[in-house]
């Protein structure tokens, strides 16, 4: 019989539907069929509980899916809090961005530097100067060779160009990991067009630039670069040299050299990205939280009176209830994280835009991040006690519950093979039956019949005796 239960008992006996009837010439058959009928509907009580108990089960997987997918998302937009409390926490400026711009790339700290820009660097070049112009790069190119020997500082690369012609030299040259980038440039007019190869290396200092097509250079240098040179907060004194525009200023924290000056900068932190994500987690709370209560009280939903209900209910209690142990910011509540009386959560994200800069650092360090302390530790672990895979409350719910719909299933097919038993064994007894009833039946007719002529023939027989 199918997984899925039938609502009552009449479809069940219709899959035991007799494979002989009990109609026959005796008056009792309808009779004896109902107490076949009967027998059968007793038979198959303790089937149909166990049908009804799949059905029930059933909804509760389901359910029990349905949480799973909530409590995930939940955890989800923990995670975003907490990608947010590290890098992208902190803010970088520069006091004059014309000399150089910065870049958050780690967990800097929080303060000022002042860089002194002493020498900004340039790049070196090259170009081509073909005695025949290239009058069209994507069919010419400024040497028949289709096997090129780049060098780049002392490094030396191997070019082989998909096509013989301009476009496909500068791509082939681009492709191939030198610290050098090629262009096509036009030195002639609109109407005479002379195309050439331009290159340029991606390191500041004087670069050798050389192409051989295996007899002749084919380029002619147009610019020697010069390496660059800055000081952080006035160290070392006689500055730092450079081969690269993008310099580490301290750990996270990079420039991108632009001109000779000073600039200043400032390092701070900022809860900006912490604020989009709490809304977020604050939206995933309330889904998680009305799919809990769904399931609770009279008549609530297929989990009612479950443990894992009221595992989920203490731990988003217990999630909600973390209290930092230093700092001016020691609960969520000071981040604008608040319940409402029907127990969802509010988000006022002026709580957080209020804050200042020795407050923000506090509010950081209270939410800590999910692999280490502070509030998002605590509720990562709650959450995973909740939706691990494998030793999550929902995970072993589920399986308990896969579990007994097997055991279920498994009596349900011993019961179906006794009652095609009992069926067989009532059917043939109740026919036996029948046709006993019915040759006895026939033989007190035939009875009646010969008294009747007799007594037809024998005007006196009524009388006699």
């Amino acid at each position: 019989m199918s997984t899925s239960s039938a609502s009552n008992l009449s479809s069940n006996l219709s899959l035991f539907a007799p494979q002989t009837s009990t109609t026959g010439t005796s008056t009792f058959s309808t009779t004896l069929q109902d107490s076949v009928t009967r027998a059968l509907e007793i038979a198959a009580l303790p089937m149909q509980q166990l049908q009804n108990d799949q059905s029930t089960i059933s909804n509760q997987t389901s359910e029990l899916g349905t949480l799973s997918n909530l409590f995930g998302s939940l955890q989800t937009a923990l995670q975003a809090i907490s990608s947010g409390t590290g890098s992208s926490a902190l803010t970088a400026s520069a006091s004059d961005s014309t000399v150089l711009s910065t870049n958050i790339t780690g967990n800097a700290l929080p303060g000022t530097y002042t860089v002194d820009v002493l020498n900004a660097g340039s790049t070196s070049s090259a170009e081509s100067n073909s005695s025949t112009p290239v009058t069209d790069p994507t069919s010419q190119s400024i040497s028949s060779s289709s096997t090129f020997t780049l060098t780049v500082g002392t490094s030396t690369y191997t070019i082989t160009p998909a096509g013989n012609d301009l476009n496909d030299l500068a791509a082939a040259i681009n492709s191939s990991g030198a610290a050098a980038q090629a262009t096509v440039i036009n030195i002639g007019t609109p109407e005479s067009p002379n195309y050439q190869l331009s290159l340029q290396s991606t390191a500041l200092g004087a670069v050798n630039l050389q192409l051989y097509d295996g007899t002749n250079n084919l380029l002619t240098s147009t610019g020697t670069g010069t390496t660059g040179s800055y000081t952080v907060n006035g160290q070392p004194s006689g500055g730092i040299t450079t081969d690269s525009s993008t310099v580490t200023i301290a750990p996270g924290l990079t420039a991108n050299l632009l001109a000779a000056g000073t600039s200043t900068i400032t390092v701070s932190s900022s809860l900006s990205s912490v604020s989009s994500e709490l809304a977020s987690f604050v939206n995933a709370y309330n889904a998680a939280y009305a799919e809990v209560e769904k399931n609770t009280g009279t008549s609530g939903g297929a989990l009612v009176g479950d443990s894992t209900i009221l595992a989920m209910q203490q731990g988003l209690n217990q999630m909600m209830s973390y209290i930092g142990s230093s700092g001016a910011v020691t609960s969520i509540a000071q981040l604008g994280v608040e319940y409402t009386q029907q127990g969802t959560l509010t988000f006022d994200s002026s709580a957080i835009s209020d804050l200042t800069s020795t407050q923000i650092n506090d509010a950081l360090t209270f939410l800590g991040n999910t692999n280490g302390g502070g509030f998002l530790a605590n509720a990562n672990n709650v959450l995973n006690s909740i939706t691990d895979p494998t030793s999550g409350v929902i995970a072993t719910e589920t399986q308990t519950l896969q579990t007994q719909n097997q055991n279920d299933q498994t009596q349900i097919n011993n019961d179906e093979t006794q009652l095609t038993l009992l069926q067989t064994n009532l059917q043939n007894q109740m026919a036996q039956a029948n046709a006993l009833i019915a040759s006895l039946q026939s033989q007190n007719n035939f009875l009646q019949g010969l008294f009747q002529a007799d007594t037809s023939n024998n005007p006196n027989a009524a009388t006699a005796g």
